[in-house]
C-alpha cells in the first residue's frame, strides 16, 4: 500500500511529531510504502521526497512563529497559509502525480500547509483519514484554554469570543485573521471532504463530533515502545514535555519546592516561558528543582528508567500525551490532572493518581503518597496498561482496517 502522510513538520520538535516518526516505522516495519509531504527546513530528517515539500514561511531557517522577519512577504504567506495556499496544493498534486498514493493520512496541516492539501488529494480521488492530535476545527487556539484556564466559548457561542479574547498569540488582528479562516473553511466545507477521523482519546471526539459526522469519527488510542518491567523504585519526580503555561509546570513548582524530594524538569520552550521558571527558582533560592532541557531518545530513556514516578500537570485538554504513554512503558506510575483525556490513562489508585487541576496541595500530596508507600502495583499496573491497551501492533491493526475499507470503497 502507498501512503501519503501529510505533517507540516518532518522533524521530532513535540508529540505529534514523534507519532509521526513512529507510524512510519510501524508501516514500514509491515511492508507498505510511506511517502511523506512536509515542508522544507534545515531541521527536517532525510527524505527522498524532499523536492516535492512545500517552501516554508520566511526561510528554511525559520520554524516557529516567534522566528520569522517581519517582512510583507512573510505576513501574506501568514495568511494564505491560514485560508488556502495554491502552492503548497500544486506541489501536492505534482507529488501525487508523480507518486500515485492509495490513501492519505493527514496529521498537522493547518497554519503552515492549509487545508488545501484536502483538495489536492481529493482532486486524484485519493481517501483521506484525519488525525486529530488537538482541538484546530472547534478552538482558534487548537488547545481550548484562555489565560491559563479551560475554555470552551468558541463550543457553545461562537468563533468571534476568540476575537474578543486574543485568543491567538495574543493578538487581536491575529486572532480575527484566524477566526475567518476557520469560518471560511466552514463555508467552503472543506473538512467535509474527509472520509475519516481518528483521535487517541474518546475525550476529544466528544469535542469535535458537533463538527463532523459522529459514525466517520473512531477513536484508535496512540502506541508506545513496550520496554522491559522495570520495578525499579526511582530517584526523582519527572517532567517531560513543552515548556509552556499551559502544560502546569508552574503548579509542579510551586507545589514541590523547597521539599526533601528531587524534581527534574525536561523540555524546552519556543516562547522563553522556561526562563520565567528558571528565574522564579533562582530568587527563591530552590534547590530540589532542577530544569534540565532538552534531551535525547537516549537521555529520555535514562530519565524514565531512573525516575519514581512522572508527572502531568497540565491546565490544558492534553490529547493523550505521549510521555504519559512512555512513563507507562518504562513501569512507571503517573500523577495527572483530572481534565481531558487524563481520566482514560490512569486509573486512580493503579497505575497512578488523578489531582485536580491547578490544586497546589492535591499534586502535593499524591506525589508524596506515591514516593512514600511501596509502588510496586503501580509499577506493574502501568506497564500492564501500556503494553496491552498502547499496543504498537493493536494500533496499526485499527488503522490499516480503516486504509484497507476506504481503498475498498474508492
Amino acid at each position: 500500500m502507498k501512503i501519503l502522510l501529510i505533517n507540516y513538520r518532518f522533524f521530532n520538535s513535540g508529540g505529534p511529531e514523534k507519532y509521526m516518526f513512529s507510524i512510519i516505522n510501524k508501516l514500514e516495519e509491515k511492508g507498505h510504502q510511506v511517502i511523506p509531504f512536509s515542508i522544507k527546513s534545515t531541521l527536517n530528517k532525510e527524505s527522498n521526497y524532499e523536492q516535492y515539500f512545500a517552501e516554508p514561511i520566511g526561510d528554511k531557517n525559520q520554524t516557529y512563529f516567534e522566528e520569522y522577519r517581519r517582512t510583507p512577504k512573510t505576513f501574506f504567506q501568514i495568511i494564505a497559509r491560514q485560508f488556502y495556499s495554491f502552492h503548497v496544493k500544486k506541489r501536492l498534486e505534482k507529488l501525487i502525480n508523480d507518486t500515485k498514493p492509495d490513501i492519505c493520512y493527514l496529521l498537522h496541516h493547518y497554519n503552515k500547509l492549509s487545508p488545501s492539501v484536502i483538495d489536492a488529494c481529493k482532486k486524484y480521488e485519493i481517501p483521506i483519514v484525519l488525525r486529530l492530535s488537538d482541538f484546530f476545527p472547534v478552538c482558534p487556539s487548537s488547545l481550548l484554554i484562555r489565560n491559563g484556564k479551560i475554555c470552551e466559548s468558541c463550543l457553545t457561542h461562537n468563533l468571534l469570543k476568540a476575537v474578543k479574547y486574543k485568543c491567538v498569540k495574543n493578538s487581536r488582528a491575529g486572532s480575527l485573521i484566524k477566526v475567518s479562516a476557520m469560518y471560511f473553511h466552514r463555508i467552503l466545507g472543506i473538512y467535509k471532504k474527509i472520509d475519516k477521523i481518528v483521535a487517541p482519546a474518546k475525550f476529544t471526539l466528544t469535542k469535535v463530533i458537533p463538527f463532523f459526522d459522529e459514525k466517520n469519527c473512531i477513536q484508535i488510542p496512540t502506541f508506545t515502545e513496550t520496554h522491559t518491567f522495570n520495578n525499579k523504585i526511582g530517584d526523582y519526580v519527572l517532567f517531560v514535555g513543552r515548556i509552556e503555561e499551559e502544560k502546569g509546570i508552574f503548579d509542579l513548582v510551586k507545589a514541590m519546592e523547597n521539599t526533601k524530594y528531587i524534581v527534574k524538569i525536561a523540555g524546552k520552550s519556543s516562547t522563553g516561558y522556561d526562563k520565567e521558571i528558571i528565574n522564579y527558582i533562582q530568587k527563591k533560592g530552590i534547590k530540589n528543582i532542577e530544569l534540565i532541557g532538552h534531551q535525547n531518545l537516549e537521555q529520555l530513556k535514562i530519565l524514565y528508567s531512573n525516575a519514581n514516578c512522572v508527572v502531568v500537570p497540565s491546565l490544558c485538554y492534553d490529547n493523550m500525551p505521549n510521555v504519559a504513554l512512555e512513563a507507562m512503558s518504562y513501569s512507571r506510575p503517573l500523577i495527572v490532572s483530572d481534565i481531558g483525556s487524563m481520566k482514560e490513562l490512569v486509573i486512580n489508585g493503579e497505575n497512578g493518581y488523578l489531582f485536580e487541576a491547578g490544586n497546589l496541595n492535591d499534586l502535593k500530596e499524591k506525589i508524596i503518597k506515591i514516593i512514600e508507600d511501596d509502588t510496586e502495583m503501580f509499577r506493574i499496573s502501568a506497564y500492564n496498561r501500556a503494553a496491552k491497551i498502547h499496543n504498537g501492533e493493536l494500533h496499526y491493526q485499527s488503522l490499516i482496517n480503516i486504509f484497507n475499507e476506504l481503498i475498498r470503497k474508492q
